[in-house]
Order: C-alpha cells, then sequence, then structure tokens
C-alpha cells in the first residue's frame, strides 16, 4: 500500500470511526462504472463532480465523509478511494485487536474449519478476533497456506512435496 493512501485512511479514521458510512458512500460512487469513470476524468470540471458528489451523498453519509470525499475529488484523488478504504478497515481492525487474515486455499473452505483456524491464530497472535480474506488457489492441490501479521503457514500439499523435496535434496 502506498504511502499516500495510508495517510488519507488515517486522517479520515482520526476524523470518524464511520466506516459503513465509508463503505456506503464508495459503493455509491463506485457501483456505476460510467459515474466511476466520469467522477476520475481530468476533462470533466471539478466543479461539475463536486455537485454530482453533493447530490448523490448528502443525506446518505454524514457531513465529514461527503466532505472527505469531496476533498479527494478536489485534489484529483479519488482514484484512491478503494486502497484509502481497504487501509482505513485495516486501521478499524488494528483498533479493536483483530486482523484480517489471507486464506489461500485450493478449493472453497468449510466455515467450521475457518472458525477452528481463526481461533487457534487468536490465541497464538494475542488477536480478538481474526478475518479471514479467502483466496482460491488450485496450484495448492489441497490444503491452505495462511498469511497473517506478516507470518506464512503453509499447510498445503505443494508445501508439503517442496519440503519434502529439499529435505530429499539435502540427504543426498
Amino acid at each position: 500500500m502506498r504511502t499516500l493512501e495510508k495517510r488519507y485512511a488515517l486522517a479520515l479514521f482520526e476524523l470518524t470511526q464511520d466506516e459503513e458510512g465509508l463503505r456506503t458512500g464508495a459503493q455509491r460512487l463506485m457501483g456505476d462504472e460510467s459515474l466511476w469513470q466520469a467522477l476520475n476524468n481530468p476533462c470533466v470540471p471539478r466543479e461539475e463532480k463536486d455537485k454530482v458528489l453533493c447530490r448523490l451523498l448528502k443525506g446518505e453519509i454524514s457531513p465529514d465523509l461527503l466532505n472527505f470525499f469531496r476533498l479527494l475529488c478536489r485534489r484529483e484523488r479519488l482514484s484512491l478511494l478503494p486502497a484509502i478504504e481497504k487501509e482505513y478497515h485495516q486501521l478499524k481492525l488494528k483498533g479493536e485487536g483483530a486482523a484480517q487474515a489471507l486464506f489461500r486455499c485450493a478449493r472453497q473452505p468449510d466455515p467450521a474449519d475457518l472458525a477452528r483456524i481463526g481461533e487457534a491464530l487468536q490465541k497464538r497472535h494475542g488477536l480478538s478476533r481474526v478475518e479471514f480474506r479467502v483466496e482460491l488457489a488450485p496450484e495448492l492441490l489441497g490444503g491452505f497456506v495462511v498469511q497473517l501479521e506478516g507470518v506464512t503457514y503453509d499447510k498445503s500439499v505443494r508445501g508439503l512435496v517442496q519440503g519434502l523435496r529439499r529435505s530429499l535434496k539435502e540427504r543426498e
């Protein structure tokens, strides 16, 4: 994540804890592809973009969030919104003593398995909660790989095969 997105997310996080409002506003703007392209088009005058933002979001989100979106628009940085939203979510999780883990697996995981893995990770990392972002990766063949707070847990078939290959080469 680039520093600029982090700075905007941190400033917004210090201003408001309204993640739902941020999500609502972002979805309103990014949900319509033609609207999103127009808002990010440098040929469209800023004043027009500002009017559209006010019409679309006034009453839908807090005035602080509306002003934040308008600031991004004025500075031609509205395209950073998806990354800002992700970084804001990470800040919120960190504030709650929670974290997001990347869970890569060959097929869709069973929710009960995710819950058990989450409990083990909570204990090991001292977290209140672990939120999973699941990515399907057929090349793992089976099992899973979890990345959490810079630590990787590889329990995949592919990882086991590679480990076996390394140990056999060491014995030669």
